[in-house]
């Protein structure tokens, strides 16, 4: 069982933004598809490039409001799930593909950086998941904490962030599971 890439990243997006998020990811998201394809061997064939919610909820709000987060799942592999103050963003490729293979790394980090731009984030934190130790940043969301929670919680728990890539590779393979990464973006 492999780790799982996951970026988590913050949002300023009002109720009503909320409401409207799979439409605007829809119109304004432009998934970095073609090293992601090569990675996961994706045919030609064309595929719906939209995101749709869990289809056991009638609207936006409905789910909000029961499960406290609106799943979506995306085009090119992605998910997301979509928080109050934050928004933990998935992918197939592994963790160790984010850290090693640079083709891979930079396709993710555009996808994260455009969704970035639909929700004004100011910040996005890449990080393995599978219950490693930093997963607990994002189960935060999950109870109910803000992104500032998250934050607090990997400088606390996890200690510093690593400066680039080249330090979560570190000299051996396993250093990279528990090493994530802090991104500042504009909102």
């Amino acid at each position: 069982m492999g780790i799982d890439f996951t970026a988590l990243l913050d949002h300023s997006l009002s109720w009503d933004e909320l409401y409207r998020l799979p439409e605007l990811l829809d119109a304004r998201f432009g998934c970095p598809a073609a090293a992601l394809d090569a990675y996961l061997d994706l045919d030609d064939a064309p595929r719906p490039w939209r995101w749709d919610r869990d289809p056991r909820y009638s609207n936006v709000a409905e789910e909000l409001f029961d499960a406290g987060h609106l799943s979506l799942s995306g085009p090119g592999g992605f998910s997301a799930t979509v928080f109050r103050t934050g928004l933990e963003l998935t992918h197939p490729a592994r963790w160790w593909s984010f850290v090693f293979e640079p083709h891979v790394r930079d396709s993710l980090r555009e996808a994260a950086r455009a969704i970035a731009t639909i929700l004004r984030s100011t910040t996005i934190i890449y990080a393995p998941d599978s219950s490693h130790p930093t997963s607990g940043g994002s189960d935060l969301l999950f109870d109910g904490g803000s992104f500032g929670d998250v934050l607090r919680w990997f400088a606390e728990r996890i200690g510093p962030p690593a400066s680039g890539p080249h330090e979560l590779a570190g000299a051996e393979e396993e250093t990279s599971e528990v090493g994530y990464l802090v991104e500042r973006v504009s909102g």
